[in-house]
């Protein structure tokens, strides 16, 4: 693969191209201070390293993965769950926090090479359990309620004895239930609630 890495930092640029250089995969790593700098070659792979110039970035990824098939590896210091919701959404290839080791970087340049992705497993832990958080903010409370009655294995009857309320209105917010959490039915139900550990 040709590739660059675009960085503001001379320390960064020089360490990854380092770390990089004997690598079978990589056939040569250019080095850029801006985005612009992509422009000068012909590309398989890009590196960013990500910094608070976001805007700038975000709007270069976006350019490269629509006007070229290079490959878009990002490099995170910020650990930022909202910047990696943003890259995920451009299409980029790999996500990298910026703490990690040499041979990281190397494994990622190596799966990039064949064509598969490789993407920090803590942040999409994270970036997942917050995706999961936002779904459940789209519940009202009585529907949060009803949502663990259920995965406490409740029937209709029981939930609407508890709550002081009937039994329609409770097939009613459980309806709705499913359908805000793409959830098939009950069963669905009780799993979510646990895998997502909000009770």
């Amino acid at each position: 693969m040709r590739g660059i890495i675009i960085s503001e930092s001379l320390v960064i640029r020089k360490g990854v191209a380092e770390i990089l250089s004997n690598e079978e995969c990589i056939d040569f790593l250019d080095e850029g201070y801006m985005c612009r700098d992509i422009h000068n070659g012909d590309y398989d792979l890009v590196i960013f390293d990500l910094n608070k110039n976001t805007r700038q970035y975000m709007d270069c990824i976006k350019e490269v993965k629509e006007n070229s098939n290079a490959k878009v590896m990002v490099l995170d210091f910020y650990e930022d769950t909202r910047l990696f919701s943003k890259c995920m959404k451009l299409g980029i290839d790999s996500y990298i926090l910026a703490n990690i080791e040499g041979e990281g970087i190397k494994y990622a340049a190596r799966l990039l090479s064949k064509g598969k992705k490789y993407f920090d497993s803590d942040l999409v832990e994270n970036y997942m359990r917050k995706d999961s958080l936002e779904e459940i903010k789209e519940l009202t409370r009585r529907e949060k309620e009803i949502l663990i009655c259920i995965s406490k294995g409740k029937t209709n009857h029981e939930i609407a004895s508890d709550l002081c309320i009937t039994e329609h209105t409770v097939k009613k917010h459980t309806s709705n239930i499913f359908e805000k959490l793409k959830l098939r039915d009950r069963t669905h139900a009780a799993l979510y609630v646990h895998e997502k550990g909000i009770i």
